[in-house]
């Protein structure tokens, strides 16, 4: 309960004392405890019980009008005025008549209106003026979404069966550390005329799992939503990394197999640590992380993919190196073998050759890797090769 009281005890004994100085007035220990018991009741008689002094309307479908009734009672001996209500805004307003009296004991309510008109988060104050029970701060607040439209919204079809379609081209959980599983929810919608029944039967990796709602029914031209749980742990794997999923259901009495892409880009957790702690974990150098091929003619190298480079990776510490990942951009090749530059001992290099592949035309080309390693400094790193052909 949230109360409206006056702060009677201490504006009175203020008062009092400061009429009467310390040295002139005395006050007995009966007439104290009477002062004290009196102000006290006073102030419990002037009370409004709020069941809640905000609603949070949660994320929302933009709407024209939103209203909340908050709820109270009066607690007090007496009846009780509410003389105005406030808002901060000339959108926001409310229902209830000013002026209006409350009797003892009765449960009553005022009804607040918001006029939206925008998207995005909004809060809302209102201030309950009374005349024996002070004010009251009542709040508004939520998050106004577009309206959904099926079409717009759903464009992405799957590609076995494009009458199902998603609001992204993957179910993409976004970054994410190899340190706890991660849910999602993921959204579907069928655009056929028939309901899609999922069976419960599924094949997938074993560090994904799916979960329906309590129905396993996708109806017809509704949307509805699966949850998939991600463990890294499980992946064992870092950068970005690509799953298929396969979902059997039924449709028009037929079997159905929903087939989808789960998407995620995993990085190393990593604890706080200070400068003193990091001393206990490998230290990746790269002795030339940009390395300039200079220029070429394009029919010297008669289309071959003739051009080297070499990197050198450095452990700098006295703990192992692990290179978790090389990943290859596009137009450039890992030559060297992953037993060679996957575990760098302490003080110790290893040597990554890559192949700048030849394009077709004139130009200045860059051809980019990354490595991921364990070194919690800078875990992801960039190396890049340039070639101007001629």
């Amino acid at each position: 309960m949230y109360k409206i009281q006056f702060a009677l005890k201490e504006a009175f004994l203020s008062s009092m004392f400061s009429k009467f100085p310390f040295k002139v007035f005395s006050i007995s220990v009966f007439s104290l405890a009477f002062i004290l018991f009196s102000t006290e009741l006073l102030a419990q008689n002037s009370t409004l019980d709020f069941e809640e002094t905000e609603f949070d309307f949660g994320k929302i479908e933009f709407q024209d009008t939103l209203t909340h009734r908050f709820y109270f009672t009066n607690n007090s001996e007496n009846e009780i005025k509410i003389l105005d209500i406030s808002t901060d805004c000339a959108c926001s307003f409310s229902n209830q008549n000013s002026d209006r009296s409350i009797e003892k004991d009765e449960r009553s309510f005022i009804e607040l209106v918001f006029l939206p008109y925008n998207y995005g988060n909004f809060v809302k104050v209102f201030t309950v003026k009374t005349d024996n029970a002070g004010t009251q701060t009542l709040m508004l607040k939520g998050e106004l979404q577009p309206v959904l439209d099926k079409d717009r919204d759903f464009k992405y079809k799957l590609e076995k069966t494009p009458q199902i379609r998603t609001r992204t081209k993957y179910l993409h959980f976004g970054n994410m550390l190899n340190k706890v599983p991660m849910t999602k929810k993921f959204e579907f919608y069928n655009s056929s005329k028939e309901d899609f029944v999922f069976t419960g039967k599924m094949e997938m990796p074993k560090h994904l799992q799916v979960r329906f709602d309590s129905t396993h029914i996708l109806k017809a031209g509704e949307t509805s939503a699966i949850y998939v749980i991600y463990d890294p742990l499980l992946k064992n794997d870092f950068g970005y990394l690509e799953d298929m999923v396969l979902l059997f259901g039924e449709q028009n009495k037929k079997t159905i197999k929903l087939e989808f892409k789960v998407t995620a880009n995993v990085e190393e957790y990593f604890p706080s640590l200070n400068i003193e702690m990091l001393e206990a974990y490998p230290e990746l150098k790269i002795e030339d992380d940009y390395i300039n091929l200079g220029s070429h003619y394009l029919k010297n190298l008669e289309g071959k993919d003739s051009l080297e480079a070499t990197f050198v990776l450095k452990n700098e510490s006295n703990m192992p190196l692990r290179i978790h990942k090389i990943i290859e951009g596009y137009g450039c090749k890992l030559l060297t073998e992953k037993s060679e530059w996957n575990e760098v001992a302490p003080h110790s290099n290893a040597i990554v050759k890559i192949i700048f592949q030849t394009p077709e035309d004139r130009g200045t080309y860059i051809r980019s890797l990354t490595v991921i390693c364990n070194d919690p400094r800078k875990p992801i790193r960039t190396m890049k090769i340039q070639a101007i052909l001629k």
